[in-house]
């Protein structure tokens, strides 16, 4: 869910929070108050709302801006390890890390479906290399 952290959506999302399974979790570098929001709203968020296998991506988008950067590097490293999840840094105009950050929070859900810390049978929709669609049943 996409509430953009609007506050009008706050009751609505705790409620997704609670059956949330991963969660990606992006700024914009440079910006200062998109961070500080991440770490002053969402993270604490998190932390009330959500199990303990929850798997988070903490995503610095617009890293093309460099000269414009508000939110050092190291600042989103030290927030992603303090609270055990995977950092990046993207740039949606240079195509960089975007699907790297996709691709990583799908593996490392997948990883927890496999080692049965579900129980609910699900369907995951992959596509084979020619880009056709398969469904593959889990039943974890």
């Amino acid at each position: 869910m996409d509430t953009a952290g609007q506050e009008r959506y706050n009751s609505l999302s705790e409620n997704y929070y609670k059956q949330a399974d991963c969660c990606l979790l992006v700024y914009d570098i440079t910006s200062r108050d998109s961070f500080n929001r991440i770490e002053n709203y969402f993270v604490p968020k998190i932390k009330e709302n959500c199990n303990q296998i929850l798997k988070v991506v903490l995503l610095g988008n617009k890293a093309d801006l460099k000269d414009k950067r508000q939110v050092r590097d190291i600042e989103g490293a030290n927030l992603a390890k303090k609270n055990r999840y995977i950092f990046m840094e993207s740039s949606c105009a240079d195509n960089y890390n975007v699907l790297d950050a996709f691709t990583t929070l799908v593996e490392m859900t997948n990883n927890e479906l496999h080692k049965g810390n579900k129980k609910d049978n699900i369907t995951l929709n992959k596509r084979d290399q020619k880009g056709n669609q398969t469904d593959e049943k889990c039943g974890c």
